[in-house]
Order: structure tokens, then sequence, then C-alpha cells
């Protein structure tokens, strides 16, 4: 399945990228891992994020849904769950990890995975949405 890249993401993931050249240059590692680390996140957003094409194509067309649009949309969203899951838990690490180095960035990386688990939870409620479409479907 062809995917779309965000761009937005792939603009932010290379600011850091940026970021991490000069942290590096100024003799601070543990940032530049920080910032690498970020960016690293950022392009993997930018491919995961963005609408498959066929999904753009299918919202594009003024049709009728039926039973396979529905299961391709509710395989999409459980992926996202997972995706956000995880992300929250890679955040969640990460946090526990600087607040042994830096305990003020630490709040910005347990502010991400509350962000994460947040998305996850929106993300969760349209699976439950998209499953009692699939219901009337039948």
């Amino acid at each position: 399945m062809s995917r779309r890249v965000q761009w937005r993401y792939m603009v932010v993931g290379l600011g850091f990228v940026g970021l991490a050249g000069v942290r590096g240059a100024q003799g601070a590692p543990v940032w530049a891992a920080v910032f690498l680390l970020a960016s690293a996140v950022n392009v993997w957003l930018a491919f995961h994020e963005g609408p498959s094409a066929t999904a753009a194509e299918a919202s594009s067309e003024a049709a009728r849904v039926d039973r396979s649009e529905v299961d391709l949309s509710l395989e999409g969203y459980r992926t996202s769950v997972r995706q956000w899951q995880v992300l929250g838990v890679v955040c969640l690490l990460v946090g526990g990890g600087l607040l042994l180095l830096q305990p003020l960035v630490a709040v910005f990386a347990g502010a991400a995975a509350l962000f994460a688990l947040h998305r996850a939870r929106r993300a969760g409620r349209a699976v439950a949405t998209l499953q009692r479409a699939q219901l009337v479907c039948d």
C-alpha cells in the first residue's frame, strides 16, 4: 500500500537534526542524542501518520459505504492505536531516563507521553465506533 508523506513532520525532524548538530558541536552529547531521538520519531510519524493513497482516493469519492471500507478503516485505526501506545511507552521510558539526567526535560517527555496516550484513546474510540458500524453493515 502506498502512503503519502506528512511533510510537516519531516520539516520538524530536520529541525531536530539541526539542533542535534548544534548541541553536539557545543559539547552536549546528551542533548544531541535527545534531539536525534526526536528527529527519528518525527520521521517515523511522517510516514505512518500520512493517509494511504487508497484511503485518500476513497474519501474523495462520495460513494456508499460498504463492508470493505469499514474493515479497511477499522484496521487502520487499530494500527494507529498500537503505534500511539508504543510511542507513549517509549516517551515514558525516555522521560524516566531523563529524570536522572535532566529533571526539567523529563517533564516534556512526560507531556509527550500523555499526548501520545490521549491520541491512542481517541483512536480507540474510533475503533469502537467502526465496530458498531460493522454491525450495521451486516
